[in-house]
């Protein structure tokens, strides 16, 4: 009798530590959804019944400027990951990966480039009458160091 009253003492937390790591998980989801950007369909998608606001519904355009050069460049399949990235989560961190990956592009291309500026947009839905539009989330500039460029 003791033993059982024991045995069942013991798998208590071995029923919470399921239960702890699921709204641990729930609150950084909302946590990040809410402070960074992040989709509600990502990092636990604990949202993605409540809203239409996934990654297929997000995106990102980046410019380059230099001296002679100001543009709109198309993400490269290389870049596709870091891009996607990006936008399903819009934080500095992400956006910063992306630009730097964008300016070693350009630079095996032989391409200056003096700043990066990487905007995360999303699709939005009219409630009444469903009409898509586009808004823009974030936008973030990225100066490249000409000093640390110069270093061999």
């Amino acid at each position: 009798m003791i033993e059982e009253e024991h045995a069942g003492s013991r798998g208590g937390w071995r029923v919470l530590l399921p239960v702890s790591l699921l709204l641990l998980v729930a609150c950084a989801q909302v946590m990040l959804a809410t402070t960074s950007g992040l989709s509600p369909w990502k990092g636990g998608g604990f949202g993605m019944f409540s809203t239409t606001d996934d990654g297929g519904r997000r995106y990102v355009r980046v410019f380059v400027s230099a001296a002679d050069r100001s543009e709109e460049i198309a993400i490269a399949p290389s870049l596709e990951d870091a891009a996607r990235r990006a936008s399903v989560l819009p934080a500095d961190g992400e956006l910063a990966r992306l630009a730097r990956q964008v300016v070693e592009r350009e630079r095996r291309y032989r391409r200056p480039v003096d700043t990066v500026r990487v905007q995360a947009w999303r699709v939005e839905y009219a409630r009444d009458t469903l009409a898509a539009t586009s808004h823009l989330t974030r936008e973030f500039v990225y100066r490249v160091d000409q000093t640390a460029a110069a270093r061999p």
